[in-house]
Order: C-alpha cells, then structure tokens, then sequence
C-alpha cells in the first residue's frame, strides 16, 4: 500500500486544474480589447491540452496608425502548477493587423504565454504576454468561460 502512494500523489499533482473542451472570453490588453474563443483537439494525460484558438482584437482609440488584429493559433492548455487551482498555456499562430481606416494588411507570426485561474463555477481569470515576429509586445488580462 505504501508503495502506491507517491504514485497516488504525482498523479494528483500533475492533473489538469480545470481542462476544457471549448472556451471563450474577453480580454483588455495593453493595445486593445476583444475576444477569443477556442476549442480542444486532443488530450495529452500528464501534459495538458491541444487545442486551436481564435482571436479578434480592436484598438483602444481608433486613428489612421491603428489595426484591428485577428489571430488563429495552436494552444498547449491546462498545463498544472502543482498545489495550486492555476495552470499555464502557451500558444503559437499566425496574425493579420488590419488596417482600421485602409492602407496594407501586416502578417507575423506570434507567441502567447500566460496564467489561468479560476474565479467562480465555469469563469475563470487569465493573464498573458504576446511577442510577434514583427517586433511588437504586449500583454492582457481578461476573464473566460470554460464549456
């Protein structure tokens, strides 16, 4: 029986904190506003999720130097810090800046780490810092619904 238990307790440490099989939230960044939403492809045990995330994002003022940014990305999810209810993620994809009163559309590929947490039943709070590889930085908290 003793054998088992730190069998017992790295398999309860190492659980996800709270895997989803589809989100959705609204985030304030350090650029912006939007939203994003995103879905589970497949469950890694021990690790965390893979899944695949969208996001749309407006600028905080409009002017003739701003873009509008959509984004489509790979996500690791539901990666466990243990002893506590926060997990990480981390997420690669590519965006599109669109323009928010004309002129050329500007792609990059971009880099996503952050926290998440829970607050309340299916809401949780999340964190987070992007980099692009156009040489942009920023980052965002916002809250989600996990489904």
């Amino acid at each position: 029986m003793t054998r088992f238990l730190p069998l017992l307790a790295a398999l309860t440490l190492s659980a996800p904190a709270s895997a989803a099989v589809a989100w959705a939230g609204a985030d304030a960044t350090t650029g912006g506003f939007g939203v994003h939403a995103g879905a589970a492809l497949l469950p890694i045990p021990f690790v965390g999720t893979v899944g695949v995330e969208g996001s749309a994002e407006r600028p905080w003022r409009v002017t003739d130097t701003t873009f509008n940014r959509v984004a489509l990305g790979l996500t690791l999810r539901d990666l466990n810090i243990p002893l506590s209810k926060v997990d990480a993620f981390a997420t690669l994809g590519g965006q599109a800046l669109l323009p928010s009163t004309g002129g050329d559309n500007v792609y990059a590929l971009y880099g996503e780490a952050g926290l998440r947490g829970p607050v309340f039943g299916p809401a949780g709070w999340r964190a987070f810092v992007r980099g692009t590889s156009a040489g942009t930085f920023g980052a965002g908290l916002g809250l989600e619904l996990r489904f």
